[in-house]
């Protein structure tokens, strides 16, 4: 049933933001990826994760996102490689802006986004809690024509085919 009213949706608007679909729906961004076709979102478990953040380290700057109910906060840097200690992951912030620790054992799926959003076509990959809640997105970066960066792209579908 959420399958069909996704894609009813998109066909009257392509460029229907997830959480837009969330909120027409009733439902949370989550669902919607988690029951769009993959070509547009693929989820994987969240045991990837020392995987796809090793991978995603070696991008160049990348644009962080946390999306909070009254704050969208933006860190755009290289993402920094870390080490395990006490239960969280730690991010090693002496050669990014990007720093803290993060408890990787809450992360259930990451989900990798490709999706047209206000015009422009848009690649995340969405870490996710058990709970469903986004932990936080990295987006492939864009150049100062507000292009995604081929490289990042081919990195992105690269470690995306891999699940």
């Amino acid at each position: 049933m959420i399958k069909k009213s996704i894609k009813k949706l998109m066909e009257e608007n392509a460029e229907i933001s997830t959480i837009e679909m969330a909120k027409e729906l009733n439902v949370s961004e989550y669902e919607i990826l988690q029951n769009m076709d993959d070509k547009f979102a693929k989820a994987v478990d969240g045991k990837n994760f020392d995987e796809i953040i090793e991978d995603i380290s070696t991008w160049g700057k990348i644009l962080m996102i946390k999306i909070t109910p009254s704050f969208v906060i933006e860190i755009k840097d290289n993402m920094p490689m870390g080490s395990y200690g006490h239960g969280y992951y730690n991010f090693d912030s002496k050669e990014s802006s990007i720093s803290g620790h993060l408890k990787v054992s809450d992360i259930d799926k990451i989900i990798f986004v490709s999706k047209k959003h206000r015009g422009m076509l848009s690649k995340s990959v969405v870490f996710y809690d058990v709970k469903g809640e986004h932990i936080f997105k990295i987006f492939v970066a864009r150049d100062d024509n507000k292009k995604l960066l081929l490289s990042q792209v081919e990195r992105f579908e690269e470690l995306k085919n891999k699940f």
